[in-house]
């Protein structure tokens, strides 16, 4: 396991709100206003079980982390997504309850320049360097955050597939899980759900949204990895390995039986 997760510096540097906390219910405000506005306006989107998806965000102990995951078909799979899901509400007071999730953007995308960082800082959008590897910091920082209650939202397969089909999931969402389980002796929530339509709304290349797309969203049930949790536990880094190996193929599975229903 990474040594560095005392750090407690590199989280706030990463985690800070730097417009402050009403700042960021602002932004996340705001954004989810237009990503409704694109899934519900100009375009029609369907929900399938999304009840579950809230009551793992709303109702799960304060404590207990929450990664969710799925397919990535665009570049708004989130936050349009996650706009379109859940109420208003729910983003504009995110000072109060701090259950927004965060997320994770190629830095040379949404941290280009200082403003765009700060936005999408603001955003609860942390940046990943593309090619670094699974030990870089901001990994540390999510897995901590993560272990500590959060709800983290990631894309496993590392890239967007415009073909809408699953394609090969990285180690790293299996990494985070049992990151996380170590530092709090907690399995963290798996929620993972699949969706269609998306690189309908936005293509590849495109920078505007199109009008007149279907959107469906069909959410799992929580993923059981209690039989594999302790594979974590592994005092070598091959073992790890092999439980990052494991478990990142129990939720590529998850994600493989979501697509087949469609």
């Amino acid at each position: 396991m990474d040594a560095v997760f005392e750090h407690d510096e590199l989280s706030k540097e990463y985690l800070e709100a730097p417009w402050g906390e009403w700042g960021r219910s602002l932004t996340l405000g705001l954004v989810s206003v237009v990503g409704k506005f694109v899934l519900h306006v100009m375009n029609r989107s369907e929900f399938d079980r999304v009840d579950v998806l809230k009551d793992a965000v709303m109702e799960r102990e304060r404590d207990l982390g929450l990664i969710t995951v799925s397919n990535h078909t665009s570049t708004l799979d989130d936050p349009m997504l996650f706009s379109a899901m859940f109420p208003l509400s729910f983003f504009f007071s995110e000072h109060y309850h701090r259950r927004v999730r965060w997320s994770i953007c190629a830095r040379e995308v949404c941290y280009s320049n200082t403003l765009f960082g700060q936005f999408f800082k603001s955003g609860k959008t942390l940046p990943i360097e593309r090619g670094a590897g699974l030990h870089q910091p901001v990994m540390q920082v999510v897995a901590k955050s993560v272990s500590r209650g959060d709800w983290v939202h990631v894309f496993p397969e590392g890239k967007v597939h415009y073909n809408e089909r699953l394609g090969p999931l990285k180690w790293g969402v299996g990494k985070l899980f049992c990151d996380s389980f170590l530092l709090s002796g907690r399995m963290p929530m798996v929620v993972p759900f699949y969706h269609v339509g998306m690189s309908k709304v936005l293509p590849k290349g495109s920078v505007v949204p199109r009008v007149g797309r279907h959107v469906k969203v069909r959410v799992g049930d929580p993923i059981d990895l209690s039989d594999v949790v302790d594979l974590c536990k592994s005092s070598t880094r091959e073992g790890q390995e092999c439980a990052w190996k494991e478990i990142t193929h129990r939720i590529g599975s998850s994600l493989q039986d979501l697509e087949n229903s469609y």
